[in-house]
């Protein structure tokens, strides 16, 4: 794929790159998108981008728990927003 066609298609290049780094994909679609980021440097750049930023995102996210009462507050108020909003629930 070529710079021009990937730009063109971005929000499509950057969905296939969010599944690849969240391994969401076949065998077959891994191998199809890595050697398309060894050959399109705006794609390559991209990847980069957001594969540090969900590092980071982990990072920062993997050291503390929310303290207890925020967790209890956040149920509660799920269980609230799914009693008013009928068939927004699991």
């Amino acid at each position: 794929m070529s710079e021009e066609c990937c730009e063109s298609l971005r929000a499509e290049s950057l969905t296939r790159i969010y599944h690849y780094l969240d391994g969401e994909l076949t065998t077959t679609e891994i191998r199809e998108i890595s050697v398309h980021l060894e050959q399109c440097p705006s794609c390559h750049d991209e990847y980069e981008i957001e594969a540090l930023l969900k590092e980071l995102v982990r990072r920062s996210c993997s050291r503390e728990q929310a303290p207890m009462g925020l967790r209890e507050k956040i149920r509660q108020r799920i269980a609230t927003e799914q009693s008013v909003w009928p068939g927004s629930g699991a």
